[in-house]
């Protein structure tokens, strides 16, 4: 709808010069554009009225409608992004904490970049990985630490899905999913036998880019529908 009302007003304004009785505008004279205004040119008062009616109704619209939910889609989706990184870095750090113990205060951000977290969870056939897995279950307050930061992401989610107008079925379905996965993981009887294990597959899946059906993946995939939204 926003392009064809940008369309329309393209032809508006070709509307506006042609259906005037006055001149080309000096700005406009000696340009391209002065032989088609001047082949478009018919002097026609009535579509000169309805070019003005529509430009000056569209500027408002521009203005007042779309110029405010511009800026507000891109606060949400800056937050939500910033909330992104917090997330991975807070889930980061309880998985140092159950697998070693202790850790650089720096370590959380670098490890945010999936190579880096392959390559510190994934050596010596994932020994660390394990060993943060095996931690989770020996401590619950860990486990539950990730589960509050999950259900903290999608709460973030939840109130851009509740407050943007999302077109794009894509990034919608895919915010959905995750809000569904995250909610089976904290309340379904079906993981009551080992919540760990999926929540580590949940989680190695997002940190490590890692699709347990398509395999390593390049891109981040929820960072790709944040930014379309």
């Amino acid at each position: 709808m926003k392009y064809f009302l940008i369309l329309l007003a393209i032809f508006a304004t070709f509307g506006l010069f042609s259906g005037a009785s006055e001149p080309v505008i000096s700005p406009l004279q000696g340009t391209w554009i002065e032989p088609i205004l001047h082949s478009l040119h018919i002097g026609n008062s009535i579509l000169f009225s309805l070019s003005v009616a529509y430009l000056g109704s569209f500027f408002f619209w521009a203005l007042v409608v779309q110029y405010p939910e511009v800026k507000r889609r891109k606060l949400l989706r800056d937050n939500l992004s910033q909330h992104y990184q917090q997330f991975k870095e807070s889930v980061i750090q309880v998985l140092l904490w159950s697998s070693v113990g202790t850790h650089d205060s720096k370590l959380p951000r670098k490890l945010c970049d999936h190579v880096e977290f392959k390559a510190y969870f994934d050596a010596n056939n994932k020994q660390r990985w394990y060993e943060a897995l095996n931690g989770l279950d020996d401590r619950n307050d860990f486990l539950q630490d990730l589960l509050f930061e999950m259900e903290l992401l999608a709460s973030e989610v939840n109130y851009v899905l509740n407050n943007v107008a999302i077109q794009d079925e894509r990034v919608h379905r895919s915010f959905k999913l995750l809000n569904q996965n995250i909610n089976r993981l904290k309340n379904s009887s079906a993981y009551t036998d080992d919540p760990v294990k999926y929540v580590g597959n949940f989680l190695w899946g997002i940190l490590a880019r890692w699709s347990f059906i398509d395999g390593q993946q390049q891109d981040d995939f929820l960072e790709l529908m944040i930014k379309r939204v």
